[in-house]
């Protein structure tokens, strides 16, 4: 356990951040891949087991809150069901972490935790807004991590685990937006970090933004041809002087 740990630290990877983007290829593999029952281990397949347990820390009793108390039906029937696969997940993840001898992280990141407290001081409508926003949009993340890992790892566990994960993730992603309030930016594609979601750029910001750039353009054709004809005045013999 303690070389299993120190090996996914020399990697940059910690069992108590958020999950580790890369993939390992075959030569970061090479250097990697830790013996393990089942097959080769390498810490993109470790970082799944923590982003899933991670997960389960705030996905799950945010759910079950919603579940009691929320107003909307859809939204109730719909954290009624995560709440529920969401602890069966966490239960298959850990016997899967048990065979393969990872230690599980204890709790969810800081920005998890965060999330789950902003719904829990929301209420009515709002909380059912914010519950459908953060969820779908920490589900679209981790989904095609976990479906990557699906399709590369080596280890049999991994593997198994991977594919339960995939399909509960995208059937939770189906069942948020069949709410109706899943807006823009909780669909967007983002980085499956603890940064701020990366929002679609409106029309009018995509407008805007040609139009500065097109501004600068020409002001810089302006300003060249100015500064040219500064350079060299012709005279009406064709002697140029400055």
């Amino acid at each position: 356990m303690v070389a299993l740990m120190a090996a996914l630290t020399s990697c940059g990877i910690s069992t108590t951040s958020g999950y580790n983007t890369e993939v390992p290829g075959k030569d970061e593999q090479k250097r990697t891949n830790m013996d393990a029952p089942f097959g080769p281990l390498y810490p993109a397949d470790v970082a799944v087991l923590v982003a899933v347990a991670q997960a389960g820390f705030w996905e799950a009793p945010t759910s079950d809150l919603v579940a009691k108390e929320s107003k909307n039906p859809g939204v109730k029937a719909v954290g009624e069901q995560l709440a529920r696969e969401h602890h069966a997940l966490n239960t298959y993840n850990e016997q899967a972490a048990a065979r393969l001898n990872v230690q599980l992280p204890g709790a969810a990141t800081p920005q998890q935790e965060s999330w789950r407290r902003q719904i829990e001081a929301a209420s009515g409508d709002e909380r059912d807004r914010l519950y459908v926003t953060l969820t779908r949009a920490a589900h679209g993340s981790v989904f095609m991590k976990v479906a990557t890992v699906r399709a590369t790892t080596q280890n049999d566990v991994v593997r198994s685990l991977a594919q339960v994960a995939t399909d509960y993730v995208a059937r939770h992603m189906a069942l948020l937006e069949s709410t109706g309030l899943a807006d823009s930016d909780s669909v967007a594609v983002h980085a499956g970090t603890d940064a701020p979601y990366q929002p679609t750029p409106t029309i009018a910001e995509l407008v805007m933004g040609i139009g500065l750039a097109l501004a600068v353009a020409f002001g810089t054709l302006v300003a060249v041809r100015l500064a040219s004809r500064r350079a060299s005045v012709t005279t009406e013999d064709g002697v140029s002087t400055e």
